[in-house]
């Protein structure tokens, strides 16, 4: 086999399905490998950093490595953004790129494409490595698979030198053995840590759960929720998190946060009350990030228990009482187990959370933009398993914070490291693993625009997914905070936009648009039943 088609090879073995990218002269091996291969589907992408981002929701949305391949140089500076945004919220991905020629590689003089590629990729990677031969490229790829799922998820990069694509080399059947002896199970902690952690919340009147994206990529909601209803716990979700327990659970207190204020720097109004009412918490994949904790004013209570598959995460931000380290499905059985011992029946306790603490059947945007749109309308249309991206708008910040999720991995979010454009590439990469079921985008206009190009590749590939795009020609959270802050002084936030209709008409889309509250249900329905990728204009 040549290199190229190695990594093919190796990566059929660890179940890869899809691979999302755009062909380069230094990947040019790796893509014939490609040509009709029987098990692996690829998406052409309009830009690399679309590949990384549709990567993203691809594993978002299935739980698996979303792979992606780029050529060297500006490919993987493209993909940079798509990277940070996957490692910052603990997503596997995995980007494969090429490289110059491997002795050309250590002079890096007068070369076309030459950049220390993992150095650029180290800051915003769990993991990043080059395999220097063909025979070196089974072991890099089994080392990635590893790294990525293993521990706090999070995203890999793998570049290859253009000469070792070419080569070729003989291959034993016993390189492609896929080794997966490591597991998260295999985390111990101490039966006293565990003991101690179920006295504390037993004791407690009024236990609290957090729970964050390491419940989801555990796969632990369901030991979370049973924990839930032994103690008659609510439940907070990060916005990662989000999906852990039904929204309609009678134990569901929605998102740390409800809604976001004219001042984005000013989050605190919208705190839940829940943590300052209760009296002892459990903490569970919970990193407690700044977007999660409103800039660190969650009012945490101080006999917190955390459990986290991260050592760095026990105790990094809050003090805490007992901190286990640990796969959070392992521990939750374990902590049910301890609290079963501790005398705590199903039934015997009564829930403490009061009616006003619950989350309301309303998404609001607050002043600074006004969509003609009743969000949750669009709660009411889609079916309970129907994901929804929300990019970084006014909008996309109020469905965070209150729009309902039945499921876990139905709601996508960049919520670490906040990228415009994120919403639209990543939801057609959750459409391309799950074809039958809706996917909805909700972008700003600034936002659309960094990505929507994207609606080629919709096309090209049949995902017909649905774009929602807010059209107020600014950037609303930009222009909120220089009203608040700088007595409303304008600067570089008024956009020139195309007739967004028109736009995804151009690609062969279906372009509808939205002038009126009572036009949003049926033009939403209608992209639903269309058998094409749509783009809804909501113009405010």
């Amino acid at each position: 086999m040549t290199g190229g088609q190695l990594i093919v090879e190796c990566l059929v073995q660890y179940g890869v399905e899809v691979i999302f990218g755009m062909p380069g002269a230094h990947t040019i091996a790796i893509y014939d490998a490609l040509y009709r291969h029987p098990k692996i589907k690829h998406i052409l992408v309009r830009h690399e950093e679309s590949a990384a981002l549709m990567a993203d929701g691809y594993a978002r949305a299935t739980g698996k490595v979303g792979v992606c391949c780029v050529t060297t140089g500006p490919g993987v500076s493209n993909a940079a953004t798509g990277l940070g945004v996957a490692h910052g919220d603990s997503i596997p991905v995995l980007l494969i790129s090429s490289q110059v020629h491997s002795e050309a590689a250590k002079r890096r003089r007068g070369l076309f494409h030459s950049v220390d590629q993992l150095a650029l990729t180290k800051p915003i990677t769990k993991w990043n490595a080059r395999a220097d031969t063909t025979e070196q490229i089974p072991q890099v790829i089994a080392q990635a698979f590893r790294m990525l799922t293993n521990g706090r998820r999070g995203a890999g990069h793998v570049e290859v030198p253009l000469n070792v694509l070419q080569q070729e080399v003989e291959v034993r059947s016993s390189k492609f053995e896929v080794n997966s002896s490591e597991s998260n199970s295999g985390l111990r902690t101490q039966n006293s840590e565990f003991q101690r952690a179920a006295k504390l919340l037993a004791e407690a009147r009024r236990p609290l759960i957090l729970a964050g994206g390491g419940v989801i990529a555990g796969e632990a909601w369901a030991e979370l929720v049973e924990i839930a209803e032994l103690l008659q716990a609510p439940v907070l979700m990060s916005p990662m998190g989000k999906g852990v327990i039904p929204a309609d659970h009678p134990l569901c207190g929605g998102v740390t946060f409800t809604w976001v204020t004219a001042d984005l720097q000013n989050m605190e109004k919208s705190v839940s009350p829940l943590a300052s009412m209760a009296d002892a918490a459990l903490a569970v994949g919970f990193r407690f990030s700044q977007l999660a904790t409103v800039n660190y004013t969650l009012p945490v209570p101080k006999p917190l228990v955390q459990i986290d598959i991260d050592r760095d995460e026990i105790g990094a931000n809050y003090p805490l009482e007992v901190g286990i380290v640990a796969d959070a499905k392992v521990a939750l059985r374990q902590l049910r187990e301890g609290l079963e011992a501790e005398g705590v029946q199903r039934g015997a306790r009564f829930s403490w959370m009061p009616d006003s603490a619950r989350p309301q059947p309303r998404v609001d945007v607050g002043p600074a933009s006004d969509p003609p749109v009743n969000w949750w309308e669009l709660r009411e249309v889609l079916n309970r398993d129907a994901i929804v991206a929300a990019d970084i708008v006014r909008s996309g910040y109020a469905l965070v914070g209150q729009f309902p999720v039945y499921q876990p991995r139905t709601f996508m979010h960049s919520a670490s490291f906040i990228a415009m454009g994120h919403a639209f590439p990543a939801a057609l990469g959750a459409k391309v693993a799950f074809p039958d079921r809706q996917v909805v985008s909700v972008s700003g206009d600034g936002c659309f625009l960094m990505t929507g190009q994207e609606l080629a590749t919709a096309v090209q590939h049949g995902i017909n997914v649905v774009g929602i795009v807010i059209n107020d020609r600014c950037l609303t959270g930009i222009a909120a905070l220089q009203d608040a802050h700088y007595g409303g002084r304008r600067v570089a936030v008024d956009l020139v936009n195309p007739d967004f209709v028109r736009y995804a008409e151009s690609f062969g889309a279906l372009g509808l648009r939205v002038m009126r509250a009572e036009e949003f249900k049926p033009a939403l329905q209608k992209a639903l039943w269309a058998e094409k990728p749509v783009l809804i204009e909501i113009v405010c």
